[in-house]
This record gives structure tokens, C-alpha cells and sequence, in this order.
């Protein structure tokens, strides 16, 4: 049997999947069926919550961020070597992308991953082989009192 390739997943790819539009669906439903093997950060899961915590509300943070938790999905947490990979990125393209950003992008390159994300700047500064899954971007956003 074929090794399933490893890709690791930006906060957006969570955000389509619950929202089921397809490109989405397409990635988790792949890492389901273990033609993917898909890895992402704890910030990545931090930055999913506050984000839909601000447009969805509290609870459907809690819901959703409990989903992903039970998927086949490699979640990985901060060390040192990681964490000064991302420094080191968030340094060098400071102004350009996040710390979250930095992590998966150092995520990407020490478990040779492509990246899929929604965040055209990651692709633009390719550093890492990456998958850019196009989403118009929404310019305003309504924030529920529980945030």
C-alpha cells in the first residue's frame, strides 16, 4: 500500500469544512479515507476558535474545535525546536505573515508537508509546496457579545 502524503492544514481548511463547501470537505474527507495524512498546530486550533468564536459564537467554537480534535488529524503542540523555526520565519518575513503563520509554515518544512491553506500570502512566498484553496475575503464582520 502507498504511503498517504502528508499535508498540513491551515486554520481556513477548518473553516470551509464546516461551512461544507467543498474544497473543505474534499481535504478532511481525504484524511479520512487515509489517502492524506493531515497535521496541524495547536495555534492553528486557537486561532480557529477566536475566529469563529468572533463571527459564529462561543458555543460553535467549543463544537467545532471539539470535532477536529476526534479527526485523524496529527495536532501538534510548540517545542523548541519548532518554535525556533517559527521565530526564525516570523523574523524573516515579519510584517508579511502571522505567528500562527510561522508555526505552519515550520510545521511544513520539518515534516515535509505541503501546506494547504486559504491565506494567498503563504503561497506568494513559497516556502514550503502549498496548496491555495481561493476564498473571497470577507471585510466585515459582526462580533457576538459572548466573544
Amino acid at each position: 500500500m502507498m504511503k498517504a502524503e502528508s499535508i498540513s492544514l491551515d486554520t481556513g481548511v477548518f473553516t470551509l469544512y464546516f461551512i461544507d463547501d467543498s474544497r473543505g470537505t474534499e481535504v478532511i474527507n481525504n484524511i479520512f479515507k487515509g489517502t492524506l495524512e493531515g497535521h496541524t498546530c495547536e495555534l492553528n486550533l486557537a486561532e480557529y476558535y477566536y475566529k469563529t468564536c468572533e463571527t459564529a459564537g462561543q458555543e460553535v467554537a467549543e463544537v467545532t474545535q471539539r470535532a477536529i480534535r476526534a479527526k485523524p488529524i496529527r495536532i501538534h503542540t510548540p517545542e523548541q525546536d519548532l518554535t525556533n523555526q517559527a521565530a526564525r520565519l516570523k523574523c524573516d518575513y515579519r510584517g508579511k505573515i502571522s505567528l500562527v503563520d510561522s508555526y505552519i509554515l515550520a510545521l511544513s518544512r520539518e515534516y515535509k508537508c505541503r501546506l494547504v491553506t486559504t491565506d494567498p500570502v503563504l503561497k506568494e512566498i513559497n516556502l514550503v509546496s502549498t496548496t491555495l484553496l481561493d476564498v473571497p475575503r470577507l471585510t466585515s464582520k459582526k462580533k457576538p457579545s459572548s466573544c
